[in-house]
C-alpha cells in the first residue's frame, strides 16, 4: 500500500520514449507501446573514479532517437551516494532526475527531485531510522507532485519474539487516507508462517 497510488517521481525516460514513439503524453507513465517497426537500443557502461556512468540511445521506427545519461557518484568519507539522470527526447526537450542518499548515524536520508520538460518539478524526501535496541525500523516519506499535491507515508516495522509487526499509514493530497497493519509469526517447530493483514481506507472529504 505504501507505494500504490502514491505520487511518484516522473520517469524522464518514459516521457522521451513516449514522445519518440508518438504515444499520447497521457500514456507516458503507463508504458507507451511503439508502433510496428524496428527499434534499436545502444548502451554504454563505464566506471569512473568514484562511481559509474551509463549512456542509452533508443532509435524508433521513424529514425528518431532519444537518449538517457546517468552518472553515479559515491563519497565514502561523506557517506553520500548521488545519481543524476538526464533524458533527452527527439525534439531536444529534457527531463532530469537527481537522487541523493546520505548515510546517518542510525539510518539514512534520501532526497529525489525530478524536473519535467516544461520546468515543473516533483520531489520525494525519505528518512529511515533503525533502532537496533528496540528492534524497529521507521520510514517517513513526503512526496510532492508537479502540481503541488503532497502525499505523506509513515511505515514502522517492529521485530517481535516470533516474527514482526508492520504499520503503514498514508495521507493523500486530496485528504484521503489509508492504513495497513501486518502481524507475522513463525513457528519453527511446524515451519509455518502466519500473516494477518488489516487495511482501512478513509475517503477524501467532500468539497
Amino acid at each position: 500500500m505504501a507505494s500504490k497510488g502514491c505520487i511518484g517521481l516522473v520517469s524522464g525516460l518514459a516521457i522521451v520514449m513516449a514522445a519518440m514513439l508518438g504515444a499520447p503524453s497521457a500514456n507516458a507513465q503507463q508504458g507507451a507501446r511503439a508502433p510496428r517497426g524496428d527499434v534499436t537500443r545502444h548502451t554504454e557502461h563505464s566506471r569512473t573514479q568514484n562511481g559509474r556512468a551509463r549512456h542509452d540511445e533508443v532509435t524508433g521506427p521513424q529514425g528518431r532517437s532519444a537518449t538517457r545519461d546517468a552518472t553515479v557518484a559515491n563519497d565514502r568519507a561523506a557517506g553520500t551516494h548521488t545519481r543524476d539522470v538526464v533524458a533527452t527526447g527527439p525534439n531536444g526537450r529534457q527531463a532530469t532526475r537527481q537522487d541523493t542518499v546520505q548515510r546517518t548515524s542510525d539510518g539514512y536520508t534520501r532526497g529525489s527531485t525530478a524536473t519535467l520538460p516544461d520546468g515543473r518539478t516533483a520531489t520525494r524526501d525519505a528518512t529511515v531510522v533503525n533502532d537496533r535496541d528496540a528492534g524497529t525500523r521507521t520510514r517517513d516519506v513526503v512526496a510532492t507532485g508537479p502540481n503541488g499535491g503532497t502525499r505523506n507515508v509513515t511505515d514502522e516495522v517492529q521485530r517481535t519474539e516470533n516474527g514482526f509487526t508492520r504499520s503503514t499509514s498514508a495521507t493523500n493530497a486530496n485528504g484521503g487516507s489509508a492504513t495497513r497493519d501486518v502481524t507475522a509469526t513463525y513457528d519453527p517447530s511446524t515451519r509455518t508462517v502466519v500473516k494477518d493483514v488489516n487495511v482501512d481506507r478513509a475517503p477524501a472529504p467532500q468539497p
